[in-house]
């Protein structure tokens, strides 16, 4: 007999046959909001086979530089989700000529899962809204 994986979001469970891998993203938009198109995404990846933690924020970091146009960096800093390894990125650059602004928290879990959030401020830096985005990250608490 498999065993069954309960698979909870936040409106209701899922009961699957045997293990399933995780590869959901969820959208966040706060209701109110000063500027429009503000986000919070929260996606799971996993680390290639034999990379490191480290690779792989280095090769996230070389990503970016490639693929983002006038790429500036505000913060690139190790720390801690929940007493969870972490690094986390603070960066604007510009999509179809117009500024965007982000912060990325990438964690690492057990067994080389992540979790990645990145909230997005288009159009602007909101210091409110980059506030309420770091907020809203380091406030997340890992089920016990």
């Amino acid at each position: 007999m498999r065993g069954l994986m309960l698979y909870r979001i936040a409106e209701g469970t899922l009961t699957l046959e045997a293990e399933w891998q995780d590869q959901s993203i969820n959208v966040l938009i706060p209701k109110q909001s000063s500027v429009q198109g503000v986000n919070l995404v929260v996606a799971r990846d996993r680390l290639p086979m034999g990379m490191t933690f480290e690779g792989y924020v280095a090769q996230q970091r070389q990503n970016f530089k490639a693929q983002l146009v006038g790429l500036e960096m505000v913060i690139d800093a190790a720390g801690k989700v929940d007493e969870r390894e972490a690094h986390f990125l603070e960066f604007s650059w510009r999509s179809d000529g117009k500024p965007v602004h982000q912060l990325m928290a990438m964690v690492l879990l057990e067994g080389g899962a992540l979790l990645n959030f990145t909230g997005s401020i288009p159009h602007a830096e909101d210091r409110s809204m980059r506030d309420a985005l770091v907020s809203a990250v380091t406030s997340f608490r890992f089920e016990r």
